[in-house]
């Protein structure tokens, strides 16, 4: 062979050897806990009150960026159900269709299941992956008879210039306590960590970058990065609106409830993430926006379809009432249980906080308004309590110290859970003007009290909320939404504020 072509066939055989070098920039613009939210609605800034999310403003955000990005990828990590009515209606026979059709139009590429997808059962579920044009990603939500994973993809993988982009899904194992227990019966949760760890390897045989679409919370999303090898990015849904990097791992939040987008852009060069921007995109209301033709014909097509009865007036606010607060007392949780004991004429009511999930504004309220204070379709739910029982799950609330209980019938104090052990916080507690609990000495500890709460609390009664289960409740099929209806339609007027019924005691 001559030295010329025996040259060539080393330089021939040396660039065969040598892995081909690529360099590719992605953004992904992420969504998580959007609860039915397609309008704008008001929020307040240091700067006074100003219009945030909706549909429309989402488009106009996203295809703003994608026409400065080459390659953009949407996705969204779940919660798309449960918030207003947009999400209760039926569209092409799943209830909550229309917040599918949304993102079809939103043009997402990838979408994993948030808990609020099983609030109507898993075949509602599985409806609104089959109404997508893009992968629903699931890969630890499985049958409990079988252990078979939900007919949908555990992973999707999307190619992009010369990317192979690896998405899988992931649900936090808080999913079985997330959820009524008789919509999920028939499902079960594999761990996270373990889950992961086996189905990465796989994924990174397949894909240059690998995508973790997580709905948990933040603290679970740094719990996986530390655990599990070979992810480059975890993209949360929890509303922190944080982003850091763990162990080598991008983790990203939004503020949810359509406040934000997640924007994240990486630059990938054989196989790494060698560059990185994340932030926030917010989603303010502004004029000029241009959403496409299609968003906009949707949301009229929701107004419509949402209708006069739900916009109709069924009484008045006197001042502004927020869903969160800073106290653990809340004069929206005050009025709920009222009205659940209105209606029930219990000795006591307890709602979860995490059940109130809108604000209402002073002036006129809707019952639009109320479904979206409380969209859960929950019932009421009857039945007793001890006076031990009593002093014992409150004592657990303060241990949990999370969607802590809203209260009506009762009054109490306690020391902080950093400042008393626990057994030790709940000091004083009066029912209806009768003391029961005095210097955390149970008076009258059988005394039997007729209690109303609502059947997912119930149903998550020892796991969650109260740390023991309920005996013999009784389920009156009546919904909270419409025993709040029914209240306003009577007295009309809501002027409700925080009353001492839960007092911190500072040590």
């Amino acid at each position: 062979m001559s030295k010329s072509k025996s040259f060539v066939l080393s330089l021939i055989l040396f660039f065969l050897a040598v892995p081909t070098l690529f360099s590719e920039t992605i953004v992904f613009l992420h969504s998580n806990d959007t609860h039915g939210i397609y309008k704008p609605y008001k929020i307040k800034t240091k700067d006074g009150e100003k219009w945030i999310g909706g549909m429309e403003a989402t488009c106009h955000y996203i295809n703003a960026i994608r026409g400065c990005e080459d390659h953009v990828l949407y996705v969204d990590t779940g919660d798309i159900m449960t918030g207003t009515l947009a999400a209760e209606l039926e569209y092409n026979n799943v209830i909550g269709g229309l917040m599918i059709e949304f993102l079809n139009k939103l043009g997402c590429d990838v979408w994993c299941f948030g808990n609020h997808e099983f609030d109507l059962g898993p075949d509602n579920a599985l409806g609104l992956a089959r109404l997508a044009n893009f992968p629903t990603v699931a890969s630890n939500i499985v049958y409990k008879k079988t252990g078979e994973l939900l007919p949908v993809r555990p992973y999707h993988i999307s190619k992009v210039g010369e990317l192979n982009i690896g998405f899988i899904g992931i649900m936090s194992e808080r999913f079985v306590i997330e959820v009524l227990r008789e919509r999920i019966a028939d499902l079960d949760i594999l761990p996270v960590v373990t889950t992961l760890q086996s189905r990465i390897p796989e994924l990174d045989k397949k894909s240059d970058l690998i995508v973790v679409m997580f709905h948990g919370k933040y603290h679970e999303a740094l719990d996986v990065a530390k655990n599990v090898s070979g992810i480059d990015v975890i993209l949360v849904a929890s509303e922190e609106g944080q982003f850091e990097k763990v162990n080598g791992v991008l983790i990203q939040s939004t503020l949810g409830h359509q406040r934000s987008l997640g924007y994240l852009k990486v630059n990938v060069q054989n196989d790494r993430v060698m560059d990185y921007e994340g932030k926030q995109v917010r989603l303010w209301t502004e004029e000029g926006m241009k959403p496409s033709p299609e968003i906009s014909a949707l949301v009229k097509h929701v107004d419509e379809a949402v209708g006069s009865e739900y916009d109709k007036e069924i009484g008045r606010a006197k001042r502004d009432y927020y869903y969160e607060g800073k106290s653990v007392e809340n004069p929206l949780g005050n009025w709920i249980t009222d009205a659940m004991r209105w209606k029930t004429g219990a000795d006591i009511s307890f709602q979860n906080s995490g059940g109130i999930r809108d604000n209402l504004l002073a002036g006129p309220i809707t019952k639009g308004d109320i479904f979206e204070v409380s969209p859960f379709r929950n019932t009421l739910v009857q039945f007793e309590l001890t006076g031990k029982e009593i002093k014992d799950l409150l004592e657990h609330d303060v241990e949990k110290d999370w969607d802590r209980l809203q209260i009506s019938g009762l009054r109490y104090s306690y020391y902080s859970k950093n400042s008393e052990l626990l057994g030790k916080r709940i000091r004083h507690i009066s029912v209806n003007g009768e003391i029961l609990v005095e210097d955390g000495k149970v008076l009258q500890p059988d005394k039997v009290f007729t209690v109303v709460s609502n059947n997912y609390l119930v149903s998550q009664a020892k796991d969650k909320y109260f740390g023991f289960p309920i005996r013999d409740g009784q389920d009156i099929g009546v919904f909270i939404n419409q025993v709040l209806i029914s209240w306003l339609e009577k007295y009309e007027s809501l002027d409700y504020k925080i009353e001492g019924r839960i007092v911190k005691i500072d040590k």
